[in-house]
């Protein structure tokens, strides 16, 4: 088994009408987008979603993107934070 990681963006986004904000992160690579009330429910999700994408993907043989380098991920995005979710392959 191979472990993927991949960059991905966390977004603090304060519409949703809760004192705690809303948090969404996006894997940029992969399309994933999603979100939850709190960090860490926002990182479960992300980290679930991208289980998935990799399970399918395994399972009726198709590619997977390549991870972007973490640190041009960064640099295009300074005001948010850029963490890693990883999945199993």
């Amino acid at each position: 088994m191979k472990e993927l990681v991949y960059p991905a963006v966390l977004i603090k986004d304060d519409e949703k009408g809760t004192n705690t904000g809303w948090y969404t992160i996006t894997i940029q690579d992969l399309g994933i987008v999603t979100e939850g009330e709190t960090v860490v429910d926002a990182y479960i999700h992300a980290k679930e979603q991208l289980c998935a994408l990799v399970d399918c993907a395994i399972k009726f043989g198709c590619d997977i993107e390549s991870p972007s380098n973490f640190d041009e991920i960064y640099k295009k995005n300074k005001k948010y934070i850029v963490l890693l979710v990883d999945a199993l392959a």
